[in-house]
């Protein structure tokens, strides 16, 4: 029986993101190979949220109180301690995201990666991210010494070849799924959610953690530019997401905004509320200036919501022809797509369908069963 460890130190108490989200699903399906044995380590001072299937007979959870910088500054320094012995050994260890760690020799490695934008755009990072990145989880040595790596989308693998120089025939992209209960709520619940969140008839989404990269000012300025007329005095702008960084100049633009008493923050989404907020939503804007995979627009989709999002990087795969892309540093054409979308619902009918089509396309199952192989394949 093949044994598997996995590193599973980003389910810890930080925000839900979308590394986290892709931890979370990837693991469920992948637990359901029962000819592996899967031991999963976790550290930190915050003790680990048990999961539903983390019960099963297949898997083993080492947990130890030792926090992560500790861990980091040890392995930084002298390469130990060895990861994979631990946990009482592995013939391959899989990372879902590239937190520093040292394996023994025997011990085989395969890392998802989700993007790298942190190279592409580091001036978007604040300064001790940047450090986080360059002088303490050094990415690039990472993702040259893995056996295999993975990457969420073709955007990603080819940032991996070119800026890393990764042999092409160790980087296999694998696309990450949806979660298959996020689908769009009944009109009964979504009137009920509009009543008690008081939300207006129309209003534009955002949905991310509040950060430069997620280009939400390009939003705000977009919405200004049609809201302020006569023909959109209904609509409003919902941001919802974790607290990030550099937000200053976001809060300060909407704070000066004639039209702030229509922009609302929510902060974090608990889980079993995305789909009502997704549902409930008349566009979903996603004008990402640079994204690994996007798992809004996947998710709006689901819910019968029409996307706009950003003709860049992974999304040309995510959304492809289901939504409306483009220039995220165009704020005319956002606001001209954002329109079209509001008005033709001729486009929003037929961009909804495309949605439903689309989204079956992206199953957690069939990237549990390609990442499965990848896992093997280092084996052999």
């Amino acid at each position: 029986m093949v044994t598997v460890g996995v590193d599973i130190r980003v389910l810890g108490p930080a925000p839900h993101g979308g590394i986290r989200e892709y931890t979370e699903q990837i693991l469920r399906e992948l637990v359901k190979f029962h000819d592996v044995t899967w031991k999963l380590f976790y550290s930190g001072r915050q003790p680990l949220d048990q999961r539903p299937w983390m019960s099963a007979a297949n898997i083993i959870i080492h947990e130890t109180e030792h926090s992560n910088r500790l861990l980091w500054a040890r392995t930084r320094c002298t390469g130990r301690p060895y990861i994979d012995r631990f946990i009482g050994g592995a013939d391959v260890f899989f990372f879902p995201h590239f937190l520093l760690a040292a394996t023994s020799p025997s011990c085989r490695r395969v890392m998802t990666w989700h993007d790298l934008s942190y190279e592409s755009m580091p001036e978007l990072l604040s300064v001790g991210r940047r450090f986080w990145h360059r002088a303490v989880m050094r990415p690039r040595m990472q993702a040259r010494t893995a056996d295999h790596i993975i990457a969420v989308s073709e955007s990603t693998r080819r940032d991996l070849i070119g800026r890393y120089g990764i042999v092409p025939e160790r980087v296999t992209t694998v696309h990450s799924g949806i979660d298959p209960s996020v689908k769009r709520a009944s009109d009964g619940e979504i009137e009920l959610f509009r009543a008690r969140e008081s939300l207006p008839r129309r209003f534009v989404f955002a949905l991310g953690t509040r950060e430069p990269r997620k280009n939400l000012g390009a939003l705000v300025a977009a919405f200004e530019r049609i809201a302020s007329g006569r023909r959109y005095a209904d609509l409003g702008l919902v941001i919802a997401g974790p607290d990030g960084w550099l937000e200053g100049p976001l809060r300060d633009q909407i704070h000066r905004s004639a039209l702030r008493t229509r922009i609302r923050f929510v902060g974090q989404l608990r889980r079993e509320e995305r789909a009502l907020w997704l549902s409930a939503a008349t566009v979903l804007a996603y004008p990402s200036l640079m994204e690994g995979f996007g798992f809004p627009p996947l998710e709006a989709m689901a819910c019968g919501t029409t996307v706009l999002a950003s003709a860049n990087s992974s999304l040309f795969e995510t959304v492809s022809d289901a939504g409306l892309l483009v220039d995220p540093y165009s704020i005319d054409r956002l606001a001209a797509s954002l329109a079209a979308l509001l008005d033709d619902d001729a486009l929003r009918t037929r961009m909804i369908q495309r949605g439903y089509a689309r989204v079956a396309m992206f199953t957690w199952s069939q990237a549990a069963a390609r990442t499965m192989d990848v896992l093997r394949s280092v084996l052999q």
